[in-house]
């Protein structure tokens, strides 16, 4: 079976789009945005980490950033910032994070994580799979190099990049996943040091980066 074109399945994911655009935009202006957004995906469309390969682990992750920066292209041109409209992506209700994840799957994800660390693309994440220690930890990532950095920062798109971290926090607390993090690359960390505990008590970056994160500013 062909694989659905890029563009097809991101317009399947235009009522999370358009939502965001209805609360940064004026509503007479939605509409042309939303066209703007989705020109600007196609755009994108060639650089999204693991198109070629879209049973990847990292495959999901790289297309939802990409779906927000093609938003952030079209809103930038009309005087909205990064914080608004990463605001505005963190109120969404995204989907919770799936418990731990089974053998089976933690088993693929270390293949995936070997194979980065000797490719070493910067296109794409180069990670390694943590084992959970049965006490604080049931499971974890470490991110040595973040290929949302590598797109954003080509596109001039850095302010943005912690939302899109902190969209990881959000779907943790959907399914009480504890998340942990003590910061990430793009906020400054040599790493994103992603750890999972159920039921364990969250460690949120708005929480510790307010000047990146702005979700208390509703005002700006």
């Amino acid at each position: 079976m062909a694989e659905i074109p890029l563009v097809a399945l991101y317009d399947r994911r235009a009522g999370a789009v358009r939502e965001v655009l209805g609360r940064i935009a004026p509503e007479a202006e939605v509409e042309a945005l939303a066209a703007e957004a989705r020109e600007a995906f196609a755009l994108l469309a060639d650089e999204i980490p693991y198109a070629d390969r879209r049973d990847h682990s990292m495959f999901e992750p790289a297309f939802g950033v990409f779906q927000w920066l093609a938003v952030f292209q079209a809103a930038r041109a009309r005087g909205i910032d990064a914080h608004r409209l990463g605001r505005s992506v963190l109120a969404l209700r995204l989907p919770a994070l799936p418990g731990p994840p089974p053998p089976a799957i933690l088993e693929k994800f270390r293949r995936e994580a070997e194979a980065s660390q000797r490719s070493g693309d910067p296109s794409e994440f180069v990670f390694e799979l943590v084992e959970g220690d049965g006490d604080e930890t049931d499971w974890g990532i470490d991110i040595t190099s973040c290929a949302v950095c590598h797109a954003f920062g080509r596109h001039e798109a850095m302010e943005l990049v912690p939302y899109m971290c902190a969209t990881d926090d959000v779907m943790s607390d959907a399914a009480d996943q504890g998340l942990r993090r003590s910061g990430t690359i793009a906020l400054g960390s040599p790493r994103c040091d992603f750890r999972y505990k159920q039921g364990g008590e969250p460690r949120r970056l708005a929480a510790s980066h307010p000047d990146a994160i702005r979700v208390g500013s509703e005002g700006e």
